[in-house]
């Protein structure tokens, strides 16, 4: 009877180190996946508030505006690849294009990734032009 008992007692050890193997690799996986989506994301945040908005149009500044659409829509989630494809269509007829909806969602999806409180309106913009710049330096 005792050798039934430690068979039994062996086998659910055994298998409770199976399955925490198992559950600490998916885990470890989902971690991972979930580092390299918020990292893209928050590049493609960067480059929209820095390098993109309000910005004049350069050949660097559309390359990099390619890229983050690209990125959006593979790393978005469904809301932000509809943005990101609206931006594109805008862009593509020469229109008129807003940043904002597809900037506040992508902050409202990193700050709730990352447990941050949610915030309410807008990103607010401040932007200097290069004269106001050469201005400085020369007085």
């Amino acid at each position: 009877m005792k050798e039934i008992e430690l068979i039994i007692s062996s086998l659910i050890v055994i298998a409770g180190w199976i399955f925490n193997g198992w559950w600490s690799s998916k885990r470890a996986v989902q971690d991972d996946k979930r580092k390299i989506i918020t990292s893209h994301l928050i590049d493609a945040y960067r480059i929209l508030n820095n390098e993109v908005a309000h910005r004049k149009s350069t050949e660097e500044r559309n390359k990099k505006l390619e890229s983050l659409i690209g990125a959006i829509q593979l790393f978005g989630n469904e809301e932000q690849i509809e943005l990101a494809k609206k931006l594109a269509y805008d862009i593509a007829e020469g229109g008129i294009f807003e940043l904002d909806p597809l900037i506040n969602s992508l902050r409202d999806s990193l700050r709730k990734s990352l447990n941050l409180k949610h915030i309410q309106g807008n990103v607010t913009w401040v932007r200097f032009n290069d004269n106001d710049v050469n201005k400085r330096n020369q007085d």
